[in-house]
């Protein structure tokens, strides 16, 4: 599909495995997700200038549990990122940045490589994994997932919308799990376990169980010996 503002076989063949690394201790990033930030740490504001004036690739990164005794340094991070584009950036009069990163791929860091003055990693890209036999399976998955959260069709299906019209192809179930997943408020650990899951109908069995065990918060006991069933 020609016009498409990113090409995005042209990033993934120029993508020379190293990444700037952004780490958070509250957002997960999906691949086809927004986030918009708002960057005022003077190693993230340089972040944000070496990758406009580089590759536009940033990844976000996780920040582990007890974050805060080195924050300032270099704190444990989770080992899957999601690598994103910078789509829009604005330099505030304090010399800031109000940043739109937009999400490519997943990732698993391989070895960081220091920081000068943000920290860098090497990484290599993780694909979904979707079985030919588990097509018909796959498909019933995301067809719960989205009876699931019924409020949140319409964000759901705007997001596929302008990701469609970002990469200018569709990237399959896998990133309808993704796309759900963004959509439902999980909490960050919730979704980072989505995220590390390469395997799309092992993402989706566990994303309708944590969307499952949320709609079943406050219900009456089911009776013994039963239990909710995937369709």
């Amino acid at each position: 599909m020609q016009g498409t503002p990113l090409d995005t076989d042209a990033i993934l063949r120029s993508f020379d495995g190293e990444v700037r690394l952004f780490p958070l201790p509250n957002l997960v990033l999906f691949p086809d997700a927004f986030a918009p930030l708002k960057v005022f740490e003077d190693r993230y504001v340089r972040l944000v200038e070496d990758a406009i004036e580089g590759d536009g690739l940033v990844a976000l990164a996780l920040l582990k549990a007890g974050w805060e005794e080195d924050y300032v340094g270099a704190p444990e991070i989770h080992p899957t990122v999601c690598v994103g584009k910078i789509l829009r950036q604005r330099r505030l009069s304090s010399g800031k940045f109000d940043v739109l990163l937009y999400g490519l791929f997943r990732a698993r860091i391989l070895e960081e490589l220091g920081a000068y003055p943000y920290r860098r990693a090497r990484v290599e890209i993780v694909e979904d994994q979707i079985p030919a036999t588990q097509l018909d399976r796959i498909a019933r998955r995301v067809r719960r997932a989205l009876d699931l959260v019924p409020g949140r069709k319409g964000v759901i299906s705007e997001m596929r919308r302008m990701a469609n019209q970002l990469r200018g192809v569709d990237a399959g179930a896998g990133r309808y799990a993704d796309a759900v997943a963004n959509a439902s408020d999980l909490l960050p650990d919730a979704r980072y376990e989505l995220l590390s899951e390469p395997d799309v109908l092992r993402r989706l069995d566990r994303l309708i169980g944590l969307l499952e065990a949320r709609a079943y918060e406050g219900a009456p006991p089911a009776p013994r010996g039963t239990r909710p069933e995937l369709n």
